[in-house]
């Protein structure tokens, strides 16, 4: 037991730290593709920050299985320079008793990316798909220049006469005629705009509101110190938008009915990715495991024995993304995706098996 938390410990901190370092490259490429949110669409840095970590689930997906294969090598080639694999052999330890580290942090990681699968991922795409949509919504807000009439939205029509800041206004006319019965036009001192509760928002300061129907022949008029616009009226229209495939939980995507066949395949061959995707970690690590396991151990075929790992792992990962495609166009091969889940498990436990039934004795 001491052995295999000595060696699940090492495993677990390598996994941490090549995942940080994964998911910071990643997080760096994405700070260049959404700077434009602060730069372009008046995001506040909170609200960046809060997108990008939204989606950082998702990435989990793909970055977690490739950390632990990463965590599993780096560990035991380092046990195998420090002569330790040798002495646990030489010992008569069974390559699975000395295996059950990694083997613990797979299982571990395994049961994290179920839940992330299943419960996560649809939860935080959501919530990166909504505030995305939203400040998409505010960026007409955000470009508006003094002097000229700017179409918010259909049926949203605003005017500033000075532009303080990026969101900040000078005398602001409001032509709201969304709701075809009612008739709203506002005339503030100053308005700025932010996003709240996902939803860009205009506050008005100091101004007139009036509103005209088409049951009353005279007008309601309203003298205000603070007045908040919605620009998405209501949640049917922000509604309005399709629900992308991370958004929808695996029962969804495997049982929904969908408009068109084309789209019916797409949502079951992403169910099937969700269920299989969190899987390819532990047959990742008992690859590896086989690698180091059955070779004997020469200076020279150190670099080997890594670039063995590298090659399973990509090849695994792109087997199964390729998988994911190819049940697109041909909905029978799903099972695809669970053999290449099961495949390499079997045939890794074979090869761990083998050299035991062979005469090593258990510790």
């Amino acid at each position: 037991m001491v052995l295999t938390f000595y060696i699940f410990r090492q495993c677990v901190v390598t996994l941490v730290m090549t995942s940080l370092a994964i998911i910071g490259i990643v997080w760096l490429g994405q700070t260049l593709r959404l700077v434009e949110l602060l730069v372009n669409k008046g995001a506040l840095f909170i609200d960046f920050i809060k997108v990008t970590m939204a989606a950082i689930p998702f990435w989990l997906l793909i970055i977690l299985p490739i950390s632990a294969t990463i965590g599993t090598t780096i560990v035991l080639s380092r046990m195998q320079q420090d002569k330790e694999l040798i002495a646990m052999k030489a010992s008569g330890f069974s390559p699975f008793r000395i295996g059950l580290g990694p083997l613990l942090m797979g299982l571990v990681l395994t049961v994290f990316l179920i839940v992330n699968s299943a419960i996560i991922i649809p939860m935080t795409y959501n919530y990166y798909k909504n505030v995305m949509a939203n400040l998409r919504a505010a960026a007409p807000i955000v470009i508006l220049q003094p002097g000229v009439f700017t179409d918010i939205s259909k049926g949203l029509t605003i005017y500033i006469n000075d532009k303080e800041s990026e969101n900040v206004f000078q005398d602001i006319f409001i032509h709201d005629n969304r709701n075809p019965e009612t008739t709203i036009e506002i005339h503030a001192d100053k308005a700025t705009v932010s996003i709240t509760d996902q939803t860009p928002v205009i506050y008005l300061f100091n101004g007139i509101r009036t509103e005209f129907t088409s049951t009353s022949k005279k007008a309601v008029i309203l003298e205000f110190e603070t007045y908040q616009l919605r620009i998405v009226e209501s949640k049917s229209e922000s509604s309005e938008r399709t629900k992308d495939y991370n958004e929808m939980s695996i029962a969804e995507l495997l049982f929904a009915d969908a408009a068109t066949d084309q789209y019916r395949r797409e949502m079951r061959a992403e169910g099937h990715f969700r269920i299989t995707a969190p899987l390819i970690g532990l047959p990742l690590i008992m690859m590896a495991l086989a690698v180091f396991m059955r070779s004997q151990y020469q200076r020279s075929h150190y670099w080997t024995q890594i670039a063995i790992v590298t090659v399973l792992t990509l090849l695994g990962e792109v087997a199964l993304i390729t998988s994911r495609s190819l049940t697109v166009a041909v909905p029978s091969l799903f099972p695809l995706m669970y053999i290449i889940i099961f495949l390499p498990l079997i045939v890794s436990s074979l090869l761990l098996w083998q050299p035991w039934m062979k005469g090593a004795q258990p510790a």
